[in-house]
């Protein structure tokens, strides 16, 4: 302070800059800083800084010792860097590497190299620290342009170091190949997140392709890949962040790599992925969520990371990482915080940003499985995300996200002084004032800066405590309180048979005996081996409300039966019992279902394993028949007592097959053709299941129809066997009987058939697509029946041949094709089947005809198809599924009343059968049968990865990586700019050119002329 009032006294600074200085954050920082600035570059210079930008200038001066020296570094030129770099709002990582570019290919050693990362470091910093002092500039902002410049830096030093390396041990290939064995940087933490603050250190963990071989020789002879990529990664360790004269760039943490300090420098990504698979730790997966390739070979990155996301994000609930996360907090703020750094410590304390982060993983890590839009490395989009997928409420996203940003802004302002790796509120009244200065407080009031900061920061870390709180400690208080209660009591004193046994009769048990020893089970778990600690420990809390809960209903002998054959079945794993004490609500479903209903436990009990089954899919079949899928749904609805639970057995069994199929389906154990095959006899064997409970439940009330048949008719796709996930099931309902005929009757009279078989359509309808607790089973579409939606639900048979004689249109000859019978009376199935192929194929196809199927078409494109610059349509848009299908079907329609052999339902085997017959060329039935395959996929994937019946789909590459990658566009494929495309844009230019292949077949079928 003597040293500022001396400059002050020596050189009176002109008024004009005295508000300046006072207004800036620290006046006495500020003055002491404008008097070395004068010193080193005179009056002229700072009279060279324009008025407008003098007010960010000061902020610097009396906001960041750290930004001000590298002002007096510049000398007499300081004002040019200032103002320079002031105007430049942004700079992307390429930018950065655009400006290195130079100085990466002159350098001669790996000290010149620091120089060069250092001082582009500094100017870069005084840029994005000035911008950041001022009040304009969001937190967002400054993450992102800090990250970006550690991104490119990280790129620099990669570039020089393997060269440098290539110099000492010559070129690493893959053996076999002339392609670099390739390395990637993945950043993790802050640097995966793109959240950087200004004294970061960068968390990263280097990887490489592949263990084989060794270099081609150099300087220092020949080393194998591991020794080699650790040279590399030394290199890149001392460049950036080694101290010299100039600072350093980034310190480099390695500590979240495989092993930890204690692991390899570098590790192959085989290495790795079998670590994680083998050993990998929960905090592990919780640190993965933020891995992002930052420098090197990417796309190798990318792939590690899509093989990597099974051990992140499980495809089960996993509330054990809840409890981990917990506990993790509580070691990092009893062991690193003592006295008030709770309080002060804007990132690991009380309410800090650590809290909202923690919040964030163990939501992402618990229902990531199951919901992938929740996967992404950066805090504020993964919160919009859980809100937007309801797993937080809006509010809490916003006072979150509010939250976030004030914290995040303190510790920038905390750092940005002398570039310290600090996240404490500064102690001291004046450092207080100052720190709540650089955050833009001024006094209001009676209020001064610091107490206003005060105010707001109690408020936000306040709020987030308590979300925190609700997350990680309400399921434990509410299972603590759901024990409250007598029957819980019992709990706490079970090695008392006798008093504990007569406590179980009054509170409702039939055989307390019994009941005693399904207790010990329950507690004990396995006996030949004791409850572990982790075991003894949630038990203590989940033990007594379970028996609450049980003493609740109206069974709890089978209840507790029931709960003690699940702790058997676990063994002595406590994942199960950990998801049961985070979610009191799970616990009470469960208890009811072992309460009331036996088969659905059964199915629980008999599944135990079921989170091994999903990862190894091994254990399970590939493909069933219709026929063993149909008597497993048929045992499984024959053990449920009441429609109710026979129709959540049916959803169950259906969502459990779709599993089946699909984790098969993901792993490339079956083609496309033979999943539609097998979602399509799923589906068969759901509506001859459904079709039974309907009969079932009708006749007891109406009794059945004498001589009545009914069956239900398959179209569209369903007709063809090429169902997708969830799509809709297109059916069509006949029935066959005496004119006068009439039910037997039943406990509600009788019903003339007609009107039976009615109510039996429209109760199928709903009991195959009412939402019950497990969903729904199907969604059906009845629009293919005579009449469409103005037709009845159910027609006779004679209805249905009467119809297509005289009133049916073309486009309904057309559907005919697809006509398939999927469940009911086969005789009459076969018979409708017979029908529908006579009017399809009864005759030709003329002109006119031709010229209808492709004014349909052009009209469904028009009207339905909804493409723009920005949207494709798959099925319905310009060269999508419905070009191909018309081709084949117009072709069908006007060739098939002559060639037999054309008279196929699926797609592929007429274009087959159009080629073996020479009525479609070679290269037009490869042109077709591909795109129709492609078109497939590709809907099927998007389908699979989003979970939901889509035709529509964006024009934007970037969304279509994993899709890409997931129908084998992985890594780059021969040379030159096509090799180096991203896998999603290369899956969209092939989009594109197939679309206008196919549009082109389509119109020199349909219009007779080729397109040009």
């Amino acid at each position: 302070m003597n040293k500022v009032r001396k400059n002050r006294r020596a050189s009176p600074r002109p008024r004009k800059y005295q508000s300046l200085v006072k207004n800036s954050p620290s006046p006495a920082l500020a003055e002491a800083n404008l008097s070395r600035l004068i010193e080193i570059g005179g009056a002229k210079a700072l009279a060279n800084v324009p008025r407008a930008d003098l007010t960010a200038l000061f902020g610097v001066l009396g906001g960041s010792t750290y930004l001000s020296d590298i002002l007096f570094r510049q000398g007499k030129d300081w004002p040019d860097l200032f103002l320079r770099q002031l105007r430049t709002k942004s700079k992307s990582d390429a930018v950065h590497l655009r400006e290195l570019e130079p100085c990466i290919r002159n350098a001669d050693s790996i000290a010149e190299i620091c120089a060069v990362l250092r001082r582009h470091k500094q100017r870069e910093y005084l840029r994005i620290g000035a911008r950041d002092l001022m009040p304009s500039v969001t937190m967002e902002e400054t993450v992102r342009e800090l990250t970006a410049l550690a991104e490119a830096s990280l790129e620099a030093a990669y570039r020089f170091c393997r060269a440098e390396v290539e110099k000492d041990y010559g070129v690493l290939n893959v053996p076999g190949s002339t392609q670099r064995n390739r390395m990637v940087i993945l950043g993790m933490g802050k640097l995966g997140g793109g959240e950087l603050n200004f004294s970061s250190d960068i968390d990263v963990i280097f990887l490489y392709e592949s263990d084989e071989g060794e270099s081609a020789g150099g300087l220092k002879g020949k080393t194998t890949p591991r020794e080699f990529f650790a040279a590399i990664g030394k290199k890149i360790i001392q460049a950036m962040g080694q101290v010299t004269e100039d600072g350093f760039v980034f310190r480099i943490d390695l500590r979240l790599r495989p092993l930890g300090a204690n692991g390899p420098l570098v590790q192959s990504v085989g290495s790795a992925m079998l670590y994680y698979e083998s050993w990998g730790q929960c905090w592990e997966r919780a640190a993965l969520i933020k891995a992002r390739p930052a420098a090197g070979a990417r796309d190798l990155g990318n792939d590690f990371l899509k093989e990597v996301e099974p051990f992140i994000y499980r495809r089960y609930l996993d509330y054990t990482t809840v409890d981990e996360l917990r506990h993790m907090k509580l070691r990092i703020e009893n062991e690193l915080l003592t006295g008030d750094g709770k309080q002060r410590n804007i990132k690991l304390g009380y309410g800090g940003i650590r809290e909202i982060e923690f919040f964030t993983q163990a939501l992402q890590l618990v229902n990531g499985g199951y919901e992938p839009e929740l996967r992404g490395p950066s805090t504020l989009p993964a919160l919009a995300e859980l809100a937007r997928h309801n797993f937080i409420s809006p509010q809490e996203r916003d006072k979150l996200t509010k939250a976030y940003r004030f914290l995040r802004q303190a510790e920038h302002k905390v750092q940005i002084v002398q570039e310290a790796h600090a996240h404490s509120i500064p102690e001291g009244k004046d450092e207080e004032q100052a720190f709540a200065r650089r955050l833009g407080y001024r006094a209001k009031g009676k209020l001064s800066e610091r107490e206003l900061f005060w105010r707001d920061h109690r408020k936000y870390t306040q709020t987030v405590r308590e979300i925190f709180d609700r997350l990680f400690y309400s399921a434990q208080k509410e299972i603590a309180y759901e024990g409250i209660s007598d029957a819980g009591a019992i709990w706490h004193d079970l090695d008392r048979e006798e008093v504990i046994v007569k406590e179980l009769r009054s509170a409702g048990f039939t055989e307390p005996e019994k009941a005693y020893t399904n207790l010990l089970a329950v507690r004990d778990g396995e006996v030949f081996a004791p409850p572990s600690p982790k075991r003894r420990q949630v038990m203590r809390t989940l033990g007594p409300a379970l028996i609450t809960e049980i003493a609740k209903t109206g069974v709890p002998d089978q209840a507790l039966l029931n709960l003690s054959k699940f702790c058997h079945s676990i063994g002595g794993r406590t994942g199960f019992l950990t998801l049961l004490a985070e979610n009191p609500e799970t616990m009470r479903l469960l208890v009811t279902l072992f309460a009331d209903s036996q088969f659905l436990t059964d199915l629980f009990l008999n599944r135990p394993e079921l989170i091994d089954t999903l990862i190894r899919v091994d254990l399970t079949r590939v493909e069933k028949s219709k026929d063993e899928m149909l008597s497993e749904l048929r045992a499984a609805l024959d053990e449920q007592s009441d429609v109710e639970a026979k129709l959540n057995a049916l959803r169950r069994y259906k969502t459990e097959e779709f599993i089946r199929i699909g984790l098969h389906d993901l792993g490339g154990a079956i083609e496309l053709v033979p999943v539609l095959h097998q979602l399509s006899d799923l589906a068969a064997a759901c509506l001859e299941g459904a079709l039974s409970l309907t009969l079932d439940e009708l006749e007891k009330k109406y009794g059945g129809v004498s001589e009545g048949r009914f069956a239900v008719i398959g179209g569209g796709k369903m007709g063809g066997r090429e169902i997708d996930y969830n799509s809709d099931l297109d059916l069509v309902f006949v029935y066959q009987a005496d004119h006068d005929a009439q039910s037997r009757g039943g406990s509600q009279g009788r019903l003339a058939a007609h009107e039976f078989y009615v109510r039996l359509g429209q109760k199928m309808i709903t009991y195959l697509s009412a939402p019950t607790e497990e969903g729904i089973a199907y969604k059906i579409d009845m629009q293919l029946r005579p009449s469409g939606k103005a037709g009845p639900v159910v027609c006779s048979l004679d209805a249905y041949r009467q119809y297509h004689q005289s009133d049916s249109q073309l486009w309904e000859r057309q559907a005919l094709i697809k006509t398939r019978f999927v469940a009911g009376d086969p005789a009459l199935g076969k018979e409708i089947e017979k029908i529908a192929e006579g009017f399809a194929y009864g005759a030709g196809l003329s002109e006119e005809g031709i010229a209808e199927i492709h004014y349909l078409r052009m009209r469904m494109e028009r009207e339905l198809a909804g493409e723009d610059e920005t949207r494709f349509n798959l099925k319905k848009g310009r060269g999508g599924l419905v070009d191909i299908e018309f081709v084949t079907q117009m072709l069908q329609l006007a060739h098939g009343h002559r060639v037999r052999a054309l008279r196929r339902r699926e797609t592929l085997e007429a274009l087959k059968k159009l080629f073996e017959c020479k009525i479609v060329k070679n290269i037009d039935y490869k042109l077709l049968a591909e795109g129709y395959l492609f078109l497939r996929r590709l809907d099927h994937r998007l389908r699979l990865e989003r979970d939901q019946s889509i035709d529509a789909f964006e024009a934007d590459a970037a969304r279509l990586e994993g899709i890409a990658r997931a129908l084998g566009y992985n890594g780059a494929k021969g040379s030159g700019k096509t090799a180096k495309a991203k896998s999603g844009l290369r899956l969209l230019r092939d989009y594109e050119s197939k679309r206008e292949k196919i549009r082109a077949c389509y119109e020199r079928y349909f219009l007779g002329r080729s397109k040009s």
